[in-house]
């Protein structure tokens, strides 16, 4: 039993995961064992779990999973950490993936970490969370730079109604909500001096006078 329980640490040491529960669970049992005592039919579940987890099946798997990261999958993890770095979801997975560093704006969120495992891949980037947010800030803008809209009566108050020059849209770090087209952009209201933060679903395109 030991020597399959030092197997599987093994794998996971060499995949970099020795934070991982699995790893835990694993130092656990093996000082239980190193001291006379059995596994409980519990936790001998727990093992062959684990196991397959990390056989050789799974393993090449996770190696796949590493020589196929490409820039998209890249681009898409990034938007989900910035975006629960900020809603504090997920702080093991953001908190392993990003390092704070000193910036004009304060703390900045900086990738570090490599490649995240499959499994923190999809819990992070493919709940319908932030699917939404990833969607919106992809899809191409209905306003380019320079253009006028109106905003809709739907839009916060006091600016129903008022029209407006589109200015810039902005990144994840302007992200309110993953409600379709909630994609941030920033506007300069008519008759004001500074801009302001809103999101595309709250504009529409002005209609030309005959």
């Amino acid at each position: 039993m030991l020597e399959q329980i030092n197997n599987v640490m093994g794998r996971i040491l060499v995949s970099g995961e020795e934070t991982s529960w699995d790893y835990g669970f694993l130092e656990s049992i093996t000082s239980q064992l190193a001291k006379g005592y059995t596994l409980s039919p519990k936790q001998e579940r727990f093992f062959q779990q684990i196991q397959g987890r990390w056989s050789d099946e799974a393993m090449k798997t996770r190696v796949s999973w590493t020589q196929d990261w490409d820039d998209e999958k890249e681009e898409k993890f990034l938007i989900a950490l910035r975006y629960y770095d900020r809603t504090g979801y997920y702080g093991s997975i953001t908190g392993k993936y990003l390092k704070y560093e000193k910036s004009k704006d304060g703390l900045t969120g900086v990738r570090s970490g490599g490649i995240p495992t499959m499994k923190e891949y999809n819990k992070l980037v493919e709940n319908k969370y932030a699917s939404a947010v990833i969607r919106n800030l992809k899809e191409e803008p209905k306003f380019a730079a320079g253009s006028a809209a109106a905003f809709r009566a739907s839009a916060q108050y006091p600016y129903r109604g008022k029209t407006c020059v589109v200015l810039k849209y902005g990144d994840v770090a302007k992200v309110k909500s993953h409600a379709k087209g909630a994609k941030p952009v920033q506007v300069l209201v008519i008759g004001e001096a500074q801009p302001v933060w809103t999101e595309e679903r709250y504009l529409k395109k002005v209609k030309k006078r005959k």
